[in-house]
């Protein structure tokens, strides 16, 4: 589970340093960039708190909140 958010995690911050990269360098205009940002930000977050609530060899994952 841990390696599956983590894989999580950094698809998220590839896609918005990615998109950060292509809207500094005028490649892309700033709502395609705000577009990418607001789609890949809430799975980064939550793999990121799924990432540092799974241990390896634990079926149960803790509860993280509302």
């Amino acid at each position: 589970m841990q390696r599956s958010a983590g894989m999580l995690v950094a698809m998220g911050v590839l896609a918005c340093s990615t998109a950060f990269a292509l809207h500094w360098s005028g490649w892309i205009p700033v709502w395609v960039f705000a577009a990418i940002v607001v789609l890949a930000f809430p799975p980064t977050v939550l793999g990121l708190f799924l990432w540092w609530m799974a241990d390896e060899g634990e079926e149960d994952i803790p509860f993280i909140g509302y």
